[in-house]
């Protein structure tokens, strides 16, 4: 996943990230292009600004809507983010850490993500356990299957 241009916008990255992963915006369309049309698609500035980054999960789950997805929240534990995370894509979001990533899936025995901001508090491209705990409570968005 190619860097956040600014700050505040790792939900447009990761919900883009998802988007063209699963084949939904075109994987040759310039990232930081289709980071704006998903970002104004998502509701700038009511959804997204650069004051509070993403306002709400609604946003996200509602721009999946928009290509026509079903997707559910909900606050998990590392043990059913790795259970969701192993079946499916979506995007996490750690309340203490505030920063959203994409599901990549799982490597090994850690959780492995697409990361906009890589080395953000120590996270690269994989969260671990003890990593995971330290940066809740985690919020995912998954695609149902």
């Amino acid at each position: 996943m190619p860097g956040q241009a600014y700050d505040w916008t790792c939900s447009v990255c990761s919900t883009t990230w998802v988007l063209q992963s699963i084949g939904l915006i075109g994987r040759d369309y310039d990232a930081y292009s289709a980071r704006y049309d998903v970002g104004t698609q998502m509701g700038y500035p009511n959804c997204v600004n650069e004051v509070y980054g993403c306002m709400s999960s609604q946003c996200v789950i509602d721009q999946f809507a928009r290509y026509g997805l079903q997707a559910k929240q909900a606050w998990v534990s590392f043990d059913q983010a790795f259970a969701i995370c192993s079946n499916t894509t979506g995007v996490l979001n750690g309340q203490s850490w505030y920063h959203f990533v994409g599901i990549r899936g799982t490597n090994g025995s850690n959780l492995w993500v697409a990361n906009s901001a890589p080395g953000y508090r120590g996270v690269w491209d994989t969260l671990d356990r003890g990593t995971f705990n330290s940066l809740g409570p985690f919020q995912i968005i998954y695609l149902v299957p």
